[in-house]
């Protein structure tokens, strides 16, 4: 059964194990966790969601995931074990967004450690690098024009080449648009199989 653990260092351990435990427990009675917003922050809302504390420990069980919460004066430490890696991983993802939401005001942050694996692994929140994903679509996307606005225009100047330069410059950005239009639908399509 796979597992991790995460220390994150605060004074206010037991306000954070109870803050997470009852906005766990209002997801699981159906009440919206976040107002005014339609999915949950980050990704599709968990099915079955459970959880029961007490000032100093408390448990939330995460559609099949189950974390264990601990409040010292100096830490908050989580252990969450599920049935399989994407399960795990979800779990740590869901935990990593709320604590980091809940504690942005003491600049909270969570690094998850994996009993077993190699010294330095560690899991973290996938948010950072679909970031950067989009981040880098974005700058090719503003390239590609910039050179095909260039071309065109250094084609377009030459009067023998302008017809076959505005064919082949309109093929480039279609051919462009539909691999995007086609990433996009099987993105869409492995995520609606997985929710």
């Amino acid at each position: 059964m796979p597992s991790a653990e995460a220390h994150v260092t605060t004074d206010r351990a037991g306000r954070y194990l109870a803050q997470l435990c009852r906005h766990a427990a209002q997801m699981g009675h159906g009440f919206p966790a976040h107002p005014g917003r339609g999915s949950h922050t980050g990704g599709e809302r968990p099915k079955d969601v459970k959880a029961e504390w007490s000032d100093t420990e408390g448990t939330i069980t995460v559609d099949g995931a189950t974390c264990f919460l601990r409040a010292t004066p100096h830490d908050l430490t989580l252990r969450v074990e599920a049935a399989d890696e994407d399960g795990l991983q979800r779990a740590q993802a869901l935990l990593t967004r709320n604590i980091t939401r809940m504690g942005r005001r003491d600049n909270l942050t969570v690094d998850w450690d994996r009993p077993g694996a190699t010294a330095g692994a560690a899991v973290t929140d996938p948010a950072p690098r679909r970031r950067h994903i989009v981040l880098g679509l974005t700058l090719a996307a503003v390239l590609a024009v910039v050179v095909h606005v260039g071309l065109a225009a250094g084609i377009l100047a030459i009067p023998q080449w302008a017809g076959l330069g505005a064919d082949v410059v309109l093929v480039a950005v279609l051919a462009k648009a539909a691999l995007v239009a086609t990433h996009l639908w099987r993105r869409r399509r492995s995520t609606a199989k997985t929710g």
